[in-house]
């Protein structure tokens, strides 16, 4: 219990502030440290606790924190604002999957702007540079594609992506079935009808002698272009071994 004196000096003394705390704003009244501070003292001597300030209002949600604001008119009073996306405003269900990159695979096995070392054959010029894939010509991996795909149809294996024991035994396979095949005979050693007679003609009859001396030009030029492969080759041989 405290005297009477000192319940009129407190009381004189709470009275300014309580009326500034209750003159504040509503944003003041919600802190904790005001609510706690300021207690009523009633005349019967029985200490009573100010009433609590009303709890605030709970915030309305948006999109990315920020408020949308709404059709309804704020100062109409009782009536619940219902919340609004913005028609610009785009939300992503799963920001964090990586979208996929536009952008087309590689096809050269040198990055841009790396150096062709033994490719520049030009005194006093520079070094050439690997560019970028679309600053070469379509044609150009064109060839690739076709010599990947023969190689798939034919069965063949290319010697050059093989290592030192695979290779000799490719070698010595493709030997052995070489030696299996007939001997290949030169056409300039065959014994064929350059224009043959009516006779010896059998199914490829022709009706018009201009298809008979087209067809004799076609075979005398193999045959010719034959001899002249073996004669150059005899040279070349000749020439070596006298050299030696």
């Amino acid at each position: 219990m405290i005297c009477q004196r000192c319940r009129t000096s407190i009381l004189s003394r709470l009275q300014p502030q309580t009326s500034i705390a209750w003159s504040a704003p509503s944003c003041t009244r919600q802190l904790p440290i005001q609510r706690n501070l300021f207690r009523n003292y009633s005349t019967d001597g029985k200490p009573t606790v100010s009433a609590p300030p009303p709890p605030p209002s709970p915030r309305q949600p948006g999109t990315g924190d920020i408020t949308v604001p709404s059709a309804v008119s704020s100062a109409t009073p009782g009536v619940s604002q219902p919340l609004s996306t913005p028609e610009g405003i785009h939300t992503d269900a799963k920001p964090d999957k990586p979208t996929k990159s536009d952008s087309k695979p590689v096809r050269s096995s040198c990055p841009a702007g790396t150096m062709l070392q033994g490719l520049n054959y030009f005194k006093n010029k520079p070094n050439i540079v690997a560019k970028e894939d679309f600053d070469y010509p379509d044609w150009l991996w064109t060839l690739l594609e076709d010599s990947k795909s023969s190689k798939k149809s034919e069965g063949g294996v290319d010697p050059s992506t093989l290592n030192k024991k695979q290779r000799k035994r490719y070698e010595k396979k493709m030997a052995a079935r070489a030696a299996l095949l007939p001997p290949k005979i030169p056409i300039h050693h065959h014994a064929t009808d350059i224009t043959p007679a009516e006779y010896n003609r059998g199914e490829s009859a022709t009706e018009t002698a201009l298809e008979d001396a087209t067809e004799s030009l076609e075979k005398r030029a193999e045959i010719t272009k034959s001899a002249r492969d073996a004669r150059r080759k005899a040279i070349r041989e000749a020439n070596f071994l006298r050299g030696l």
